[in-house]
């Protein structure tokens, strides 16, 4: 099973993640915060005009993802850029649940949505689990 989770801030994605793998060994993360390249300048991002090292890198992130579920593990996926969401469908094969951490109004196409600024991380957690078990086997 691969989770989706997108919104709110990386260190919110981050505490909520722990949180939810504290309680869950069998689950993964694949953080792609850590191949998004930092934002230097405007001269930087004319080097990768057409995407290209994005779409690669999320590429090969999703390859080690599905090596997870290949081990027996779910993935919970954290994505900073709604840039990088057509590039993780077209990667992973397999239904993907995605969660959006926010309003319901910056949503649209995803299949959950989660107030997380009137939720604490724990509740987040929980929410996800609910998720988890509504899904079919």
């Amino acid at each position: 099973m691969f989770i989706l989770l997108a919104g709110s801030t990386e260190m919110a994605r981050a505490l909520i993640v722990d949180e939810f793998l504290g309680n869950h060994s069998d689950w993964r993360h694949l953080a792609l915060e850590d191949i998004q390249e930092p934002e230097t300048d405007a001269m930087e991002e004319d080097d990768d005009i057409f995407g290209f090292q994005m779409s690669f890198m999320t590429m090969v992130a999703c390859e080690c993802a599905k090596e997870e579920t290949e081990a027996g593990h779910h993935v919970i996926i954290t994505c900073p850029d709604s840039d990088m969401l057509p590039g993780i469908y077209a990667e992973i094969d397999e239904p993907i649940v995605s969660v959006f951490l926010g309003d319901s109004s910056d949503a649209e196409g995803f299949d959950h949505v989660i107030d997380s600024a009137s939720q604490s991380m724990v509740e987040i957690s929980k929410t996800l689990d609910q998720i988890i078990q509504a899904q079919p086997a």
